[in-house]
């Protein structure tokens, strides 16, 4: 569990740089919500008051402050990223049919799979008008990649829950693809407002990489060990879900032979009751699934702090360094 210290100085450091941009961000998504159609109001709306830690603008943010960039653009182009972010949890949800967002009824369970397929598509195409408005070619090349990336990802993701087998070298494939090279891209583009030299950017870029992996990683090992109320989402989402994360993984890996060969038989049922989700839990955890995963973040936001050593020091580069702390040691 974190230390209150850590995110406290961490809100305030953020606040204290970024505070000013992160309310622009807030007023251009709900200028960007705003829609004739009043079922797009009205979910819009609902999403935007879900809030959400808004990672990705501050990453954005950060590594434009990072870069020596003062400007309107930062604050755009987070608003950019949060919709895309945000198009891309609705779709999620729909695939996954999750019933909780943020501590939250989902979208989908709100107002229906198509509603909700629908204003995804809606927040993707606000994001990219944006993007023509801004009308940077190096910007949108790298929002263009990370997209067909994560689409990719998912498709992938869908293939393994399939066959019924992830490798600990497929989930980091999936998650580097997913979620990494989104907060990669957000990294990058404050790289590029700042006028940052090839190698600083390359820096910048693979920061996103790793904190997107420790992040996800983390989220990961979450779904067993965490505080359903204070998480935000189902506990046991990714099991009922067929998601093969790498608490579970390694479990497997570490288990007996006979607690394997149980728990392999339950994950290939069509559905798992709540008392099976808890004997996966549970076996996850004693065998130090959710451990050797949560480690192995810890490994990957070491990586992140040592990217940015390219960078003086500087009150953005510790601010940078305190977010790759607390995406592994988040309130559980």
């Amino acid at each position: 569990m974190p230390t209150p210290t850590l995110e406290r100085v961490l809100k305030e450091r953020v606040a204290s740089l970024v505070g000013d941009d992160l309310e622009l961000v807030e007023a251009e998504i709900n200028r960007e919500l705003a829609s004739p159609v009043a079922l797009i109001r009205e979910m819009g709306g609902y999403i935007a008051g879900a809030g959400g830690k808004r990672l990705r603008p501050m990453l954005l943010l950060l590594a434009a402050r990072l870069a020596g960039y003062r400007g309107p653009r930062s604050a755009r182009l987070a608003c950019v990223v949060e919709l895309l972010h945000t198009a891309t949890l609705i779709h999620d949800d729909v695939v996954d049919r999750a019933p909780l967002r943020r501590g939250r009824p989902s979208a989908n369970a709100q107002w229906g799979d198509d509603a909700a397929v629908l204003v995804g598509d809606h927040l993707y195409s606000k994001s990219f008008a944006m993007l023509v408005r801004d009308n940077d070619h190096a910007v949108m090349e790298a929002l263009a990649r990370s997209t067909v990336s994560m689409t990719e990802a998912e498709v992938f993701q869908l293939e393994l829950k399939r066959s019924g087998v992830t490798t600990e070298a497929d989930y980091v494939r999936v998650i580097t693809k997913k979620t990494a090279s989104f907060m990669a891209a957000c990294c990058s583009i404050g790289g590029l407002l700042g006028g940052l030299s090839p190698t600083r950017i390359d820096a910048l870029t693979q920061y996103g990489l790793d904190i997107g992996i420790a992040f996800q990683i983390s989220d990961d090992s979450l779904d067993f060990v965490a505080n359903q109320d204070r998480f935000g989402k189902a506990i046991g989402a990714d099991l009922r879900e067929g998601k093969r994360t790498l608490p579970l993984i390694a479990m497997l890996a570490r288990a007996t032979p006979a607690d394997a060969a149980r728990i392999q038989g339950l994950l290939k049922r069509p559905a798992l009751d709540a008392e099976e989700v808890d004997e996966i839990r549970r076996c996850v955890v004693d065998h130090g699934g959710a451990k050797y995963a949560l480690a192995r973040a810890h490994e990957y936001a070491q990586a992140a702090k040592a990217d940015l050593a390219v960078f003086p020091p500087s009150e953005e580069r510790d601010t940078l360094t305190l977010i790759a702390d607390f995406v592994v040691d988040r309130d559980r």
